[in-house]
């Protein structure tokens, strides 16, 4: 779902941007906040597309190829023509491809940016002016407020903010000339958005959102708008630009249907014991709460890890020097929403400070820099040539380039918490030039 530029206290919460393949918020993405949060790392100019008949067809020509497939989709002449017709190539949204705020931004700046209290006032405000529908939507689905409000929260600001982008010329934009892996998905999305404005469910006009082509209140890309969107309200539209009960309802039924467990919280900061494996630390790695207490696993504020018959798994998001949390099926079906774990996690908090509560125990690290693709790639590159197997040099810190981390970390006698920073990188720089 889609990012909004937008101030945030001390911060600018990030460029609008894309995460999985169903969500990218708007507020979490601002141009003016990534510029303080990152200021060590700016961003480099966007890509060009190619030029010429030895590369790809021209934009018209590839328009004109679009509208063909389009005709066989049952979309209608009318819609193609006015959708498509004199659309141009959208440079920014090339720019911000490959800019996602949750991947480029320390997670501790990430969360503040996010869940100031002015945004958490507004959120208790909400939460009262909706009670009623809320409590409705939460009997329906399982997803209790806080969680619903803490989304609304980071994708719109409480839909003060769409975002300013034409989803049709920036979807057809990056199909065209976006990153050539995600061309095919970009260009599912253009489909989808052509079949919105064709069915009747919006005007072609309202579809403005993300670079990402994220929408509405809480930034549904258009696949997921087709393939989940509720009409809560009942009369007969699935809206999610101008009905709040729409809104609750596909958000939550989204989640419930991403594996959302009602009753469950979305996690607990922890406490490791000294000597801890910090191998054990990784999304992948799922064990029921019984065997983490028997790891000497314990809740950071002192506090019993509930006798709860449930999966866990441990996650350091920001290394071995900053908070630890426990988490559940429900931050799971958060990721889904956005894949980002700095997302998961900034919505899992914020739902808890509405409640007074998730205040963290372990500060997040203060001088803390995440890499660049760039300089992902060169430390893939760099853990290849001493001998550690990150995968495929994409500029990407997937489970493979984790897993080398971890096994350079344990042969320097470092935490083994497959964390890439900075820090990790000029490690790996001097371990390469001895």
């Amino acid at each position: 779902m889609g990012k909004v530029l937008r101030q945030v206290g001390a911060f600018a919460a990030i460029a609008a941007v894309f995460a999985v393949a169903n969500a990218a918020s708007t507020l979490a993405g601002t141009p003016e906040v990534l510029a303080r949060a990152t200021a060590a790392d700016r961003p480099a100019p966007g890509p060009n597309p190619p030029k010429g008949p030895a590369s790809r067809p021209s934009f018209a020509a590839w328009i004109a190829g679009l509208k063909t497939e389009a005709r066989t989709r049952r979309i209608g002449e009318a819609t193609l023509t006015a959708a498509l017709d004199g659309l141009r190539l959208n440079r920014r949204a090339l720019e911000l491809e490959s800019r996602q705020p949750e991947f480029v931004t320390p997670v501790g700046a990430y969360v503040a940016a996010l869940t100031g209290k002015k945004a958490l006032a507004t959120g208790r405000k909400k939460r009262r002016q909706h009670a009623a529908l809320l409590a409705r939507i939460e009997a329906a689905y399982g997803v209790p407020a806080r969680y619903l409000l803490a989304i609304w929260r980071l994708e719109s600001d409480y839909g003060a903010n769409f975002g300013a982008f034409p989803v049709i010329e920036t979807l057809a934009t990056l199909a065209y000339a976006g990153t050539p892996k995600r061309r095919r998905f970009w260009r599912r999305q253009l489909f989808g958005a052509l079949q919105i404005v064709d069915r009747g469910h919006a005007p072609l006009d309202r579809l403005v959102g993300s670079w990402a082509g994220a929408m509405g209140h809480t930034q549904f890309i258009p696949t997921t708008f087709l393939d989940h969107a509720v009409d809560f309200d009942g009369d007969g539209r699935r809206d999610l630009w101008r009905s709040l009960p729409d809104v609750f309802a596909s958000t939550a039924s989204y989640l419930r249907k991403s594996g959302w467990q009602p009753g469950l919280p979305f996690g607990w900061e922890a406490k490791l014991p000294e000597g801890f494996d910090l191998g054990r630390a990784h999304i992948g790695e799922s064990r029921p709460f019984a065997e983490w207490r028997a790891l000497g696993v314990r809740r950071a504020d002192g506090r019993p890890i509930p006798e709860i018959d449930r999966p866990a798994s441990l996650i350091v998001p920001a290394g071995w020097s900053g908070p630890v949390f426990l988490v559940t099926q429900n931050y799971r079906a958060i990721l889904r929403y956005n894949n980002a774990a700095a997302y998961a996690l900034t919505v899992g908090l914020f739902a808890e400070r509405l409640e007074g509560q998730g205040r963290l125990v372990a500060r997040w690290p203060a001088a803390d820099r995440l890499l660049s693709r760039s300089e992902k790639a060169e430390l893939q590159r760099k853990l290849m040539a001493l001998g550690y197997d990150p995968g495929p040099v994409d500029g990407k810190v997937g489970p493979e380039t984790r897993k080398a981390i971890r096994a350079f970390q344990k042969s320097a006698g470092k935490p083994a918490d497959g964390y890439a920073n900075h820090a990790l990188l000029e490690a790996v720089r001097e371990a390469a030039h001895r």
